[in-house]
């Protein structure tokens, strides 16, 4: 009996013995992705996706800042001016011309053999999952198939989450979209017509949903054409050219360079036509199988298995073109931004696999791990490759140096367990309401009065105690990795910073450079010409428990200057409102970027001709030159006058101070010593496929950091033992009786 027990309690692995010394990599995600569609995925399930998908630009895995390199291009897309018809009129356009490489094919897939995408009911009868088909099949990348995949997202019945970025760069996006509309729309009146009175829509298209010819007409919409079989061009939204008007230069054109950024997200993904057949069969759908649970692509791993309640499985895709792990040439010792990458890479042990083939991994596996306390229990017990530094297990993880630097404690270093950090490109700051009587205008007074504000609040006490220290202070709107963004003592806001030469590093200035501001600006000592205290409206619709503590800060803060802060708390839809109307005088506000491309920063201080989401989140800033300024660069590529451009847009935002730069924050990630070419590069997704993981030393750690405790067992033996005594020995007492 006990050696049936015990072997309950031998191992406390939530996986399979059978996979305890494989070339598997374990992921956690607190809940299932919401949608693998390429067309709809923008953030959330991303990291699944693009394991699966590719597209044709990537971000380079081993250099810093963020470089654009090939994935499914051949080469770098190249940009050319044309006269181009649409609509009846004619336009001066960007034109970029994308071409693919040859020999790219999918992963095997039924939705590729012809007969099962005209399946009957009864063919389909014992069908419950992909994996109960047969046959599969592939094929190769075309030029078609992103061609298709881009004309999709104009399809309104897609939830594609960056229509406006579409229809407002790419010429007859929107006119195509609109026509798509409207076919919808006559096709579904037909059906109505058909079915009578008691017809319901929803219904009907739930499992037979009208399907869309996306080629029919395409030829009217120039926004994507097909030039060859591997090669497309996108046409992007120019100058319209008048009869007998002025001849248009093409550097007067401008365009949208950031398209490229664009090209890694999965919207610029191939869709295969044969998918989108394949998973609208009406059988399909009323089985749940869909194209938005079953994504099929040319990456270097393949869907395996999607349980909703449990994990996302993916296997390595035997159909992967040979792909290679990247090096980097020793760099100038002259130039030491090279040199500080490839040290940092090299120290990191990230050119350690370099021109080796990829996929290293055979096996991924996400489990949807809700709650934090066991995510980190099952990391420290190996279960769980990699973690984020958990709020609760700060203290035992990071511990500061003399040199204010964060290194792991000795315990996490005794466990081979790895700290890395980068800058995420993201922006926090609190925005003044520039058309405010008080904190608004452009005159001497107004900026000194944001800039002794800007200097009172120090966001470096912020930091230290809301984030452990795991974000920097801002000098200006451009994150570090971002183009634009200068270090050093040439990047200092020299409104707010003073440099320490010793410490190398910027300093705040005093409270009472800040209280010599605001007299200055006519408030001695926080007051007016009339005695009346300086105060701040200010909205926010934070209410956490660290939120609250972060206004009791800022309102201490302030009060260093005696400037009063009166905060309204809204709801999420008032505070919008209240941002949108202008009724704040300041308001805290946060940027991720979707890029790293400084526009996307600077464009939350250009006046924006209709309310975008960005415009949502600008304080009503409009400065002439810097819109002079900002007009020119949005449309440049990167370039030593696009540099120049951008220094003088910064240093006019810290001298008119329209907000206060707080802080960008960090990207922390810890990873197992078997781990190895992991590092945490916030934007850049897919990279799954550079990691090597030696499955001997994670098995070994596993084994020696969860020896089986069999005393409970013991216990429980012992208890039993105790209970069944008594009653053997009755029993046997009551037969000798008879």
């Amino acid at each position: 009996m006990t050696a049936a027990i015990l072997p309950i309690g031998c191992s406390n692995s939530p996986y399979p013995e059978k996979d305890a010394n494989t070339r598997t990599l374990y992921n956690s995600m607190m809940e299932e992705p919401l949608t693998l569609d390429p067309g709809v995925v923008y953030g959330g399930g991303s990291s699944i996706l693009m394991d699966i998908v590719e597209t044709p630009l990537q971000y380079s895995y081993i250099d810093r800042p963020y470089k654009l390199e090939l994935l499914l291009a051949s080469e770098m897309p190249t940009r050319r001016y044309e006269n181009v018809e649409y609509d009846g009129n004619t336009y001066r356009c960007p034109v970029y011309t994308v071409h693919l490489k040859k020999h790219v094919m999918y992963q095997n897939h039924p939705c590729f053999m012809e007969e099962y995408r005209h399946l009957t009911d009864e063919q389909l009868r014992p069908i419950s999952s992909i994996k109960d088909f047969e046959k599969t099949a592939t094929r190769e990348l075309t030029a078609d198939d992103i061609i298709y995949g881009i004309r999709r997202l104009g399809d309104q019945r897609i939830d594609f989450p960056v229509y406006s970025v579409f229809s407002d760069n790419l010429l007859g996006f929107d006119g195509f979209s609109k026509a798509l509309a409207a076919r919808l729309d006559t096709a579904r009146e037909k059906r109505q017509k058909a079915a009578g009175p008691l017809y319901n829509k929803e219904m009907d298209e739930q499992f037979n949903p009208v399907s869309l010819d996306y080629g029919e007409g395409a030829e009217k919409y120039p926004f994507i054409r097909k030039v060859g079989r591997y090669t497309f061009e996108l046409v992007q939204v120019g100058k319209k050219i008048e009869k007998n008007g002025p001849a248009i230069k093409d550097e007067d054109i401008g365009g949208y360079p950031q398209i490229l950024y664009w090209m890694t997200f999965s919207f610029f993904a191939p869709v295969p036509h044969e998918a989108v057949e394949f998973f609208t069969q009406p059988g399909m759908l009323a089985r749940g199988i869909t194209l938005d649970k079953n994504p099929v692509g040319t990456g270097p791993y393949v869907l395996d298995d999607y349980d909703p309640t449990s994990q996302v499985v993916l296997r390595r895709n035997p159909n992967f073109r040979v792909v290679k792990y990247p090096s980097l040439a020793r760099p100038d010792p002259n130039d030491e931004e090279a040199v500080w990458n490839y040290n940092l890479m090299k120290d990191n042990g990230l050119l350690e696999d370099s021109g080796k083939r990829l996929p290293f991994i055979d096996t991924i596996v996400f489990r949807i791990e809700r709650e934090a306390i066991p995510r980190w229990n099952k990391f420290m017990q190996g279960y769980y490759d990699t973690s984020g530094v958990q709020v609760e297990q700060f203290d035992q993880t990071v511990s500061l140096s003399s040199q204010g630097e964060f290194n792991l404690t000795d315990s996490m270093s005794s466990h081979g367990i790895r700290l890395l950090q980068t800058t995420t490109a993201s922006l926090g700051y609190e925005m003044f309401n520039i058309n405010d009587p008080v904190f608004g205008g452009y005159g001497e007074k107004a900026q000194k009065i944001r800039q002794a504000i800007s200097i009172a609040i120090d966001t470096g006490e912020a930091i230290d105690i809301f984030s452990n220290g795991m974000a920097l202070e801002a000098q200006g709107p451009i994150p570090p990795g971002v183009f634009g963004n200068v270090s050093g003592k040439a990047g200092i806001n020299p409104y707010v910073f003073d440099w320490n030469p010793l410490a190398k590093k910027p300093v705040r200035k005093s409270i009472e450079e800040a209280k010599k501001l605001l007299a200055e600006a006519g408030y001695p000592g926080g007051f007016d010409a009339n005695g009346m205290p300086l105060a701040i409206d200010y909205v926010t619709y934070q209410v956490s428990p660290q939120a609250r503590s972060g206004l009791m800060l800022l309102r201490k803060q302030l009060q260093r200057i005696n400037v009063r802060l009166d905060t309204t708390q809204l709801s999420y839809n008032e505070f919008r409102k209240k941002i949108m109307n202008g009724g704040y005088q300041m308001a805290p506000q946060g940027w991720a970027a979707d890029y790293p491309d400084p526009e996307t920063f600077l464009i939350l201080f250009h006046k924006a001709e209709k309310l975008s989401e960005e415009a949502k989140k600008q304080p009503r800033y409009s400065n002439p030159e810097y819109e002079k300024l900002y007009t020119k660069m949005a449309s440049m590529d990167n370039c030593p006058e696009r540099m120049e451009i951008i220094q003088k847009m910064v240093a006019i935002l810290r001298a008119d101070a329209p907000v206060v730069f707080k802080s960008h924050s960090m990207a922390t990630g810890l990873s197992h010593d078997w781990l190895h070419n992991y590092f945490p590069y916030p934007l850049t997704k897919g990279t799954d496929k550079y990691l090597r993981i030696d499955a001997p030393t994670r098995f070994a750690y596993r084994k020696k950091n969860n020896v089986p405790n069999y005393w409970p067992v013991a216990i429980l033996l012992m208890g039993l033992v105790a209970i069944a005594t008594p009653a053997v020995i009755m029993t046997r007492r009551h037969l000798r009786e008879k």
